[in-house]
């Protein structure tokens, strides 16, 4: 593991696993739900169109490789890539502009078991200290 790694979330929680939603969920529900003449959707399609093309989709979310397993890992993104938190800190802002929700980050360097890393992400199922 490398580090300290970042989580953006929101107040609302993931069902039915309890911790707070992540910005990607809440920033692909606003691209489906608002009017594309919406104030900063522009932008956030630039954005979201970016992190497609420039982070890789984990391919487990799990321990288990059963195709029914709980998927209870969370996302966090390496402190060192730097391009990648910056425009995750832009979209944050967005997100908190747009739909007038407080975005917060989270820093740790316990994200817990790690079941899927690369060069600018994990995801691990948290340890009972991680916050989420």
């Amino acid at each position: 593991m490398a580090g300290t790694v970042i989580r953006f979330v929101t107040d609302f929680t993931h069902p039915p696993f309890g911790h707070r939603s992540g910005i990607f969920r809440i920033a692909y529900q606003l691209r489906r739900e608002l009017p594309m003449s919406s104030p900063g959707i522009g932008e956030l399609e630039e954005l979201l169109a970016w992190f497609d093309g420039n982070l890789a989709k984990p391919d487990r979310f799990s321990t288990s490789r059963h195709p029914r397993a709980k998927e209870t890992a969370i996302s966090w993104v390496k402190a060192s890539a730097d391009e990648h938190v910056r425009r995750l800190r832009r979209l944050a802002l967005l997100v908190e502009e747009v739909a007038h929700l407080r975005v917060n980050e989270l820093r740790t360097e316990r994200p817990g078991y790690v079941v899927f890393e690369d060069d600018h992400q994990l995801v691990a199922l948290p340890f009972a200290d991680t916050p989420r």
